[in-house]
């Protein structure tokens, strides 16, 4: 069996993966980051590289590649609520991008900047030495292959193996969202730039917390990207399939029956299972960084999980540069990465999740919200984080003591 030793190792090169290799390399660290996959592959969810990633895109020279292939760039959104009542609101722009081009320009941004990469490389168990992850052991091409490194990052996505093997991952069923989309044609009636988001009537079983239908419009014709998103509590209440779904929701809604009156599948529905939370898990262990879904890191209001992975990536990179540059990989140097990622990510995580809680979940409360923001002068060209932080702390009354914005972190 043959053994590779790295100063870092990644497992994962995802956005949040390859975004800790680039700076890594940038640094002048040795580093391998690695993969299951042959790529470019192709990845189920997401696809959504909200404004806030704009500046690392930028920094690691991939961001006009990744905007001359978007597939749609939304600067405002519809909020269309259980009695199919709406809003329509500002956003901080944010592009939709095929994840088989995007992904593989951030992993190649990684390797021009001097990372290593290896794929068809399947990390199957932590090497673990008196406590402290020493590397990962693996197969590469189906053969036993270990890789030891000084530091390993994990960042191999939600179903991490790796993760469970620390006892780091979550897996509360309120927080884990079962997601699923399609491409349709002919689609009516949607606003280019204009992303839209429904939520299930309450006659459909009363489903809580969230379960939310959205439409993407791609380009200025009637294609779209439809997906629908549902916790994993109320999927097991309801026992609907994904197609059940879709055809409630096509059949049973003014919006659905619209939009989808001459609408085509132009492909199978695929989905993925998203673990969120409301603020950063426990994220360091003995020789271990976790980053992204590896530790549950998407916000639970709107679904997004590649800002937590790349911003994670990016301070993993910093800290573990400076433990390189000390030569020393102790616990508590690079527990140092809790605070700086807490500080950047739960802001975001805290309110999205609050966002949800109070006004995504509450039927009553979402009614009002539509009202107020309707009489607000200037709407319907407001900001829908600024909308939102206000009605929260000046209706509701709440202490927010966080400031960011819903639709980012």
């Amino acid at each position: 069996m043959s053994v590779e030793k790295r100063t870092v190792l990644i497992v994962g090169a995802g956005p949040g993966g390859s975004t800790a290799a680039f700076y890594l390399a940038r640094a002048g660290v040795d580093v391998l980051f690695v993969d299951k996959e042959t790529w470019p592959r192709d990845k189920v969810c997401g696809g959504v590289y909200l404004s806030s990633l704009y500046p690392i895109l930028k920094d690691m020279g991939c961001f006009d590649a990744m905007y001359a292939q978007q597939a749609c760039n939304i600067n405002t959104m519809r909020l269309i609520d259980r009695s199919e009542d709406y809003i329509i609101l500002d956003v901080d722009p944010f592009m939709i991008a095929p994840r088989r081009f995007t992904d593989d320009q951030i992993r190649r941004a990684a390797i021009r900047e001097g990372a290593d990469f290896m794929e068809n490389y399947e990390a199957t168990s932590l090497i673990m030495r008196r406590g402290t992850v020493k590397g990962v052991h693996g197969l590469y091409h189906n053969q036993p292959m270990d890789i030891e490194a000084d530091v390993t990052i994990i960042a191999n996505g939600s179903h991490s193996e790796l993760s469970r093997q620390l006892g780091a991952f979550m897996d509360d069923p309120d927080l884990t969202m079962y997601c699923f989309k399609a491409y349709v044609d002919g689609v009516e009636g949607l606003v280019p730039g204009q992303a839209e988001e429904y939520y299930m009537p309450m006659g459909l079983n009363g489903w809580s917390p969230i379960c939310t239908t959205w439409l993407n419009p791609h380009y200025e014709g009637k294609q779209a990207l439809l997906g629908m998103t549902i916790t994993e509590k109320a999927l097991h209440e309801t026992g609907l399939s994904t197609m059940e779904f879709y055809e409630y929701w096509k059949n049973n809604t003014k919006f659905g029956q619209t939009r989808l009156k001459n609408a085509t599948l132009i492909d199978k529905f695929r989905g993925w299972r998203l673990p969120g939370s409301r603020k950063l898990a426990q994220s360091v262990y003995p020789g271990a960084i976790l980053i992204g879904d590896a530790i549950a890191a998407a916000e639970t209001a709107f679904e997004y999980g590649i800002p937590s992975a790349m911003i994670g990536g990016k301070i993993a990179a910093g800290v573990i540069a400076d433990c390189a540059k000390a030569d020393d990989f102790s616990y508590d140097r690079l527990n140092t990465y809790q605070k700086l990622a807490s500080d950047a990510l739960d802001p975001g995580l805290q309110f999205n999740g609050l966002f949800r809680d109070t006004l995504l979940d509450k039927e009553d409360v979402m009614k009002d919200f539509f009202k107020w923001v309707k009489a607000q002068p200037g709407y319907p060209h407001l900001s829908f984080s600024g909308m939102a932080m206000k009605y929260m702390s000046e209706v509701l009354g709440l202490e927010l003591g966080i400031t960011a914005n819903v639709n980012s972190q």
